[in-house]
C-alpha cells in the first residue's frame, strides 16, 4: 500500500495504490460516506491487480474545501473523480464504489464514457420518492438533516480522541462498525484521523458527513443509462440498505435485471465486514473488461 497525493482544482486528492504498480491501474474504488480509502484495504489488497482507492472530498487525507451548508448533491464529488481519472489514468478503468462512492462512480459515467471499462456499485443509496419530495420543499434539506436518524447520529459523532487506540476501542463492535474485522477497523482509524492539539481528530468533519446523507438532488437514473451495460453490476444488501423495493425495481428497469443482485444475509457494510463476498464482483468486472 502506497499513498500519493494528486493535484486537482482547489487542492489535492489523496489515493492509495495497491498491487503491482508496474501495471496500469485496473480499478478505482470510492468509499462510503464518513469512511476513507484505507478502510477498503481488506477488499482490494487480495485482488492481485493494480487498484486505487481514493479519499473523496472532505474525507481521509484529501485536502479540498468543503461547505456543509451548501451541499445539495454529489456532483462536486463526481467532478473531482472525473478530473482525476481524465488527468492521471491512462486507459479504460473499472470504477467501483460503496454507498456514496457507488453513486459518485455512477454519476461519472456520462462524462467518462469510453474511459470507463466497467462499473460495480455496492449498496448505493436510492432514496424513496417521499424523501426526494421533502428535500425539494423549502427548508426540506435542513429538516432531513435534523430528522434522518443516520444524519443526526453523524452530526453528533465524537470527533476527537487522545489516541488512535482510544478511537479503535470506542468504535469496536459498535454501530456501523459492528462485525468489522479488527484489521479493517484499524485501517479505518489510521486512514480517517489526523493529528490535533488534543490528540487526533476525525478527518471527515461530522457536519460534512451529516450534510451528505440527505443531499440527493442529482439524476442517478439518468446517469445509469450511460453505464457500460455489458460490464455493470449493482449489488444490494438485504438489511440496512438505503433503498426501497420500488427504487431497486426502477434500477433493474434502467440497467437490466441481469445487472442487479441482492445478497442474502448481508447489511450495508458488507464490502467491509464481508469482503470475501464482495470481492468476486470486482474480479469478474476486471475479467470482463480485459483491462
Amino acid at each position: 500500500m502506497r499513498r500519493e497525493n494528486y493535484d486537482i482544482k482547489g487542492g489535492t486528492l489523496s489515493a492509495l495504490h495497491f498491487g503491482d504498480e508496474s501495471q496500469p491501474v485496473k480499478l478505482v474504488m470510492l468509499h462510503a460516506n464518513g469512511l476513507n480509502a484505507q478502510s477498503y484495504r481488506g477488499l482490494l489488497e487480495p485482488l492481485g491487480v493494480h487498484a486505487l482507492s481514493l479519499d473523496l472530498r472532505g474525507h481521509g487525507m484529501t485536502q479540498l474545501p468543503i461547505n456543509p451548508k451548501g451541499l445539495r448533491n454529489f456532483y462536486g464529488f463526481r467532478d473531482d473523480v472525473v478530473e482525476f481519472v481524465q488527468n492521471y489514468i491512462e486507459g479504460p478503468v473499472i470504477l467501483s464504489g460503496h454507498s456514496l462512492g457507488a453513486v459518485v462512480s455512477m454519476l461519472s459515467a456520462p462524462i467518462l464514457k469510453d474511459k470507463m471499462a466497467g462499473y460495480v456499485g455496492f449498496d448505493l443509496p436510492l432514496l424513496s420518492s417521499f424523501l426526494r419530495v421533502v428535500f425539494k420543499m423549502p427548508g426540506g434539506l435542513d429538516f432531513l438533516k435534523s430528522k434522518l436518524p443516520i444524519a443526526v447520529a453523524a452530526g453528533r459523532r465524537r470527533s476527537e480522541f487522545d489516541s488512535l487506540e482510544q478511537a479503535f476501542g470506542r468504535y469496536k463492535d459498535r454501530g456501523i462498525f459492528k462485525g468489522f474485522p479488527d484489521a479493517t477497523l484499524r485501517d479505518y482509524v489510521e486512514g480517517g484521523f489526523i493529528p490535533s492539539q488534543n490528540g487526533y481528530k476525525l478527518a471527515c468533519n461530522p457536519k460534512w458527513e451529516q450534510s451528505i446523507f440527505p443531499s440527493h438532488d442529482h439524476d442517478l437514473f439518468g446517469a445509469a443509462k450511460q453505464l457500460p451495460l455489458n460490464n455493470t453490476k449493482v449489488v444490494f444488501a438485504t438489511s440496512d440498505a438505503p433503498s426501497t423495493a420500488f427504487t431497486r425495481a426502477h434500477m433493474r428497469g434502467v440497467i437490466g435485471k441481469e445487472n442487479v443482485e441482492r445478497l442474502a444475509d448481508t447489511n450495508h457494510m458488507f464490502p467491509l465486514n464481508q469482503p470475501d463476498i464482495a470481492r468476486p464482483f470486482l474480479l469478474d468486472a476486471i475479467k470482463r473488461a480485459k483491462v
